[in-house]
């Protein structure tokens, strides 16, 4: 059995391998990587596939690509699903469908703009986020290293749909991508300060 991180990774391996059987991990305890070439060799169908991993949580691009990988980090799997499809297939979506996606990317904005107050971060560069789920980690640290800084940073968050508690996340200085996701019980949240 294939463990696919449920994350837009995860639902383009589905997409792609639907014959697999398969289970959800959280995407940041997956150790997995997914290479396009492997199962595409359609260059015009590689590259679509490989703007959704290109704008995923990175705040940019079209909407619907951004959107499927917003519903697939929630969980929300036949949204993105959707999404994905509409996208690989390169249609417009209903008008609901689009609508919906339009949300998915307008309620993420404001969970980020109110998680960007300084009020948050204590001691200096350990941001306490832990009422926030871990799904909006990835697109808050983007948009932090464009407003805020590119320090060296650790993020305490909220659990995962499929990995529950605390999770401290590091990143190194000017990366967007954490060099260590660990969990952590309430009692020791903080990490060592000396």
């Amino acid at each position: 059995m294939h463990e696919y991180p449920l994350d837009i990774r995860g639902l383009i391996l589905r997409h792609l391998q639907p014959q697999h059987e398969y289970r959800w991990v959280a995407p940041f305890l997956w150790n997995g990587s997914i290479e396009l070439g492997e199962y595409i060799h359609d260059k015009f169908l590689q590259m679509r596939y490989q703007i959704l991993l290109d704008v995923d949580s990175s705040g940019q691009g079209r909407i619907i690509p951004r959107a499927a990988g917003i519903a697939a980090r929630q969980g929300r799997l036949t949204l993105a699903h959707n999404l994905l499809s509409a996208h690989i297939l390169g249609i417009r979506p209903e008008a609901a469908l689009e609508a919906r996606a339009i949300n998915l990317l307008n309620d993420e904005k404001r969970k980020i703009k109110r998680l960007l107050n300084r009020n948050r971060e204590w001691p200096q560069d350990i941001w306490n986020l832990q009422d926030t789920p871990a799904w909006i980690i990835p697109s808050f640290v983007r948009r932090f290293r464009t407003l805020v800084n590119s320090r060296s940073i650790t993020i305490i968050s909220g659990g995962h749909l499929l990995a529950a508690g605390n999770w401290v996340w590091d990143y190194d200085a000017k990366s967007h991508v954490p060099v260590r996701v660990n969990y952590h019980s309430n009692a020791n949240i903080l990490p060592d300060l000396d």
